[in-house]
């Protein structure tokens, strides 16, 4: 998780950092990254330069670009960040969450208000995070969460992705897209039985030799010889890698 932090004031700066690593650290939130940023203007240069964050906290009241003008900046520029606002007043509260920010702590914040907008913001970005963006016909975009997904299946030129709220046929990605992805979402989730195929271990009902049968009632055929190995993922996906559920045959 990437966090970013804008305030002119170096003390305000070294606060926000502290009181970031301790919600990080008594939460138990590993692999997290504090960019600090003195400037709006130093923000939006690491914008350019390809920097993206997860989440950015930013004081409302800085020369220049302010904290409001910047978030306006980096919406228009594409950057979907979980936005916390901190001020001094509340007088920027209703343009802040026009903004859709998830928080506006006032200063000096304390430390239940900032783990509030903390807890908020990082639940957005776990919510983001198990969802993929599917590309369709007519420039349509439709969101799936990955636990809904069912299986994913290649045909002709298109993707098709079966779903529990039903079936979409994504135009851009590839299927080895799919499985890098859902592998970054959710390691160890998804399996590829057989050419042309994704499947979510959580879908599936029984395995067989030669195929196995998913939760909609469609069977995916199984590659030869692959169906030990499919059936030992596919308990120890389901029952944790129990000794005896997964001792062969």
């Amino acid at each position: 998780m990437k966090i970013a932090l804008c305030d002119d004031l170096v003390e305000q700066l070294e606060q926000l950092h502290a009181a970031v690593d301790d919600f990080v650290s008594r939460n138990d939130i590993s692999n997290v990254v504090v960019d600090e940023f003195p400037s709006s203007l130093l923000l939006l240069e690491a914008m350019e330069n390809g920097s993206r964050w997860d989440i950015c906290i930013l004081d409302v009241c800085m020369p220049g670009l302010d904290g409001i003008a910047l978030a306006h900046e980096m919406r228009r520029r594409g950057l979907k960040s979980e936005v916390i606002f901190i001020s001094v007043s509340s007088e920027f509260a209703v343009d802040a969450f026009s903004l859709n920010a998830v928080h506006y702590v006032l200063k000096p914040f304390r430390i239940a208000d900032f783990d509030e907008a903390m807890r908020r913001a990082v639940e957005a970005v776990g919510k983001k995070r198990d969802s993929i963006m599917l590309q369709l016909e007519n420039g349509v975009v439709q969101a799936v969460h990955i636990a809904d997904i069912i299986y994913i299946e290649s045909v002709a030129y298109r993707r098709v992705v079966h779903t529990t709220g039903g079936t979409y046929e994504e135009l851009k990605r590839t299927l080895s897209s799919f499985a890098g992805l859902l592998e970054d979402l959710a390691p160890g989730q998804f399996i590829q039985p057989y050419r042309g195929y994704i499947v979510n271990m959580s879908a599936i009902k029984t395995v067989s030799p030669n195929n196995m049968t998913l939760s909609n009632g469609d069977n995916v055929l199984i590659k030869r010889g692959d169906f030990r190995k499919l059936r030992k993922a596919f308990l120890d996906w389901t029952f944790g890698g129990h000794p005896a559920l997964l001792e062969d045959e």
